[in-house]
């Protein structure tokens, strides 16, 4: 194994990009020997997150590694000219641009050279992973071959990214509040450092997609006042990521009120963002990278999935509830609000739902008679009672975390296969 070509077409600006920079960055830990040629989509992405990563360049090195622009025809065609593939990791069924599937399948490629293309999946709770891990796939030659790798939440599947500086984030504080006061600037770094050393201040992290936070931020508020009553120095305080859902979420705090803090986040590295998501008290997200980081991370959690066609998002949600669900123990009504609450926190008012999603929903009665009208008062009410059964909540999704981590690491485990892989036939 000489090198290994990572592929990602940017669809969600951090999600997808932001899997790929950890995976190699665990890859390239793991074997420094071995040379990565990541070949991404949309380098301003990669940027905004890999600091030191020039978005301007269409071919650079980065930590060791060999970076290029999926759009730059002219000079990823001489670099796999001159030196041809032999494992590609197709990361979320990204394809292949047209200069590489013309080199893969050209008639002028010598008779012994084949590839092996590893599709690395998105993640999914469904049940369906567990059988495609390490399904064969065809393509439309026999010296092409593919496989499809899933990254999961059992130990049939090839589990998640447990990379080293997350792992050390989670287990020193001390670590991470330093991580954390390095990535960002001042005052904000001290202040945010400062907030999650206090005791007093609850700190919540949101990053989301476009939506109305009204009911959020009404839950948060009646949180506060009873947690108030026992210590009248208690603050719920938000750090609020930067992105699409920044603007939404600063009108609703504002048309609530402004009832606690909320400090709003630059955009920060990787480093940085793992830090202080591995530091607050509860994290509202989305995305395929910082969804796998709230599961490992054990710290209560939302989950906003990605929108889609006919509200299936909601099918992909109801596979993650079942996968935290056992971890409830006998504590039912505690795990029937938080499973009501990330139905409705899923819902897209105005939709139209089909029998899958429909089915979804019903499994939690709270969440299937759905209006906007309802949308607030729900989540708001749901919430509130959810977080004051906090030490429960937090107990579940520690047990989780633990159970996730037990699977293994995904970096590891596609390595070992690669390692199987003979191209001298």
């Amino acid at each position: 194994m000489k090198d290994i070509t990572v592929l990602c077409k940017v669809v969600d600006n951090y999600g997808d990009i932001g899997f790929v920079y950890r995976l190699t960055r665990e890859i390239s830990r793991r074997r420094p020997e071995l040379r990565l040629r990541i070949v991404v989509s949309n380098l301003s992405s990669f940027a905004a997150m890999a600091p030191g990563l020039d978005a301007k360049k269409a071919r650079q090195e980065y930590n060791g590694n060999l970076v290029l622009d999926w759009n730059n025809e002219e000079i990823c065609t001489k670099e796999f000219t001159e030196n041809p593939p032999e494992i590609i990791f197709e990361c979320f069924q990204c394809g292949r641009p047209e200069w590489l599937e013309n080199l893969l399948f050209s008639k002028e490629n010598p008779p012994e050279h084949t590839v092996q293309i590893v599709n690395v999946e998105y993640l999914t709770a469904e049940d369906w992973a567990d059988d495609f891990h390490l399904l064969k796939s065809g393509t439309r030659s026999a010296k092409v071959k593919k496989i499809n790798f899933m990254p999961g939440f059992t130990a049939r599947t090839g589990g998640l990214v447990l990379d080293s500086h997350f792992m050390k984030c989670l287990e020193y504080k001390d670590y991470a509040l330093k991580t954390l006061q390095k990535g960002l600037p001042e005052p904000t770094g001290r202040t945010i450092a400062e907030s999650v050393s206090d005791g007093s201040i609850f700190p919540v992290l949101i990053f989301s997609y476009p939506r109305d936070f009204s009911g959020i931020i009404s839950g948060l508020a009646q949180f506060q006042e009873a947690q108030k009553k026992k210590n009248p120095r208690f603050t719920v305080c938000i750090f609020a990521a930067n992105g699409i859902s920044l603007e939404p979420l600063i009108e609703s705090h504002r048309n609530a009120g402004e009832p606690f803090p909320l400090i709003r986040l630059p955009y920060i590295s990787q480093r940085t963002w793992d830090a202080l998501l591995t530091l607050t008290k509860f994290n509202l997200i989305r995305g395929e990278d910082s969804f796998s980081r709230a599961c490992l991370s054990g710290i209560p959690f939302l989950w906003h999935a990605y929108p889609q066609e006919n509200e299936f998002q909601l099918v992909k949600t109801r596979a993650v509830l079942s996968r935290i669900e056992p971890f409830f123990g006998g504590q039912k009504k505690i795990f029937e609000n938080y499973a009501s609450l990330t139905q409705i926190y899923n819902r897209t008012p105005g939709k139209d739902t089909d029998a899958d999603s429909q089915e979804a929903m019903n499994d939690y009665p709270e969440s299937a008679e759905f209006t906007e009208a309802k949308r607030k008062s729900s989540e708001s009410t749901l919430f509130c009672n959810l977080l004051l059964e906090y030490d429960t909540l937090s107990t579940a999704c520690k047990d989780f975390s633990r159970s996730l981590i037990s699977n293994g690491d995904l970096a590891e485990h596609l390595l070992s296969y690669c390692d199987t892989l003979d191209f001298s036939r």
